[in-house]
């Protein structure tokens, strides 16, 4: 009868010890699950990229006219590429004008890594040092960049597109160190953005219309 008993003792144990481990196991499936779950998001931040980031170019433009915009002055300090730029050799390389959806884009190409301080607003239709200039439009974008460079040397560009809110851009010369584009919108002042891009260095204006 004894063995018996044991027996019975045995078995009683292995069951609670069954139990116990399937008890610990409910936690384990959360627990992996959870696990799982985070190994297979995407990181932080990549849905929304960096717009630092410097594989986002002026190549990428928005689907739409949906950023924001106003008529009020932009502007921007200077920015290092990153290659180290020859002090006082910066210009304006050429102009880009491309239609999107609701917009145009004027890309300002420069022959540098980095980007001047540079200004984008509202003005009169005048030159670097306040001659006038022939140019078409109906409001006028003056893009002023602080190049520091001396005259000479400088690109002469004149684009034009349509349709859309852009008549035309035209390099307008080089005055006490800045360098100015100025550009003709159809219908008067338009809601517009700008930024700076570098590597190269390029300011890019959206004009919404």
């Amino acid at each position: 009868m004894r063995p018996t008993r044991v027996v019975v003792l045995v078995s009683a144990a292995l069951l609670l010890a069954g139990c116990t481990n399937r008890e610990d196991g409910v936690a384990n499936p959360a627990s992996t699950g959870s696990s799982a779950s985070t190994s297979t998001s995407p990181p932080r931040g990549s849905e929304n990229p960096d717009p630092t980031d410097p594989r986002i170019t002026d190549e990428q433009p928005p689907a739409d006219a949906s950023f924001p915009a106003d008529t009020e002055d932009d502007g921007g300090s200077a920015e290092s590429g990153s290659d180290e730029d020859p002090a006082a050799t910066m210009r304006v390389s050429g102009l880009r004008l491309g239609t999107q959806d609701g917009y145009t884009r004027l890309v300002v190409d420069l022959n540098t890594s980095g980007v001047p301080e540079w200004t984008v607003g509202y003005s009169e239709p005048t030159g670097p040092g306040g001659g006038p200039v022939e140019i078409s439009g109906d409001a006028f974008l003056r893009v002023q960049l602080h190049t520091q460079a001396e005259p000479g040397g400088q690109s002469s560009s004149r684009v034009r597109t349509s349709p859309g809110p852009v008549v035309e851009a035209v390099t307008t010369g080089v005055f006490e160190g800045y360098e100015e584009i100025l550009v003709g919108i159809r219908g008067g002042e338009q809601p517009f953005r700008a930024f700076a891009l570098t590597d190269p260095g390029r300011i890019v204006i959206d004009v919404k219309g």
